[in-house]
């Protein structure tokens, strides 16, 4: 008489078996073993594909925010160099506003 381990040992492998031979059927219907792999890559590239990368492209923007970043900083340092500035705090949170003439 077999023993009952070994009766589910035998019933995991014809599950098994099973498992393997509806995948396998699966994969006969589907078609061509490498017709997934082709169709998943597209017949010609070009650049304006979103995947492909145009290092060119992408140094022309940096350029063009560099110039727009220069101007900005240009006219900074010449408000900086030329104008008057009054700076004033605030106070912390916590801490009480001076009273007018007071010194913080």
């Amino acid at each position: 008489m077999i023993s009952r381990d070994l009766r589910n040992i035998a019933h995991a492998l014809v599950l098994v078996a099973a498992v393997l031979g509806l995948i396998a059927v699966g994969l006969w219907c589907r078609g061509d073993a490498l017709e997934p792999e082709a169709l998943a890559r597209p017949k010609r590239l070009t650049t304006e594909d979103p995947g492909i990368p145009d290092s060119g492209r992408q140094r022309q923007m940096i350029l063009a925010e560099l110039k727009r970043l220069n101007s900005r900083l240009e006219g900074i340092e010449s408000a900086l160099r030329d104008g008057e500035y009054v700076v004033q705090t605030k106070p912390a949170a916590g801490e009480a506003e001076p009273a007018a003439g007071e010194k913080p």
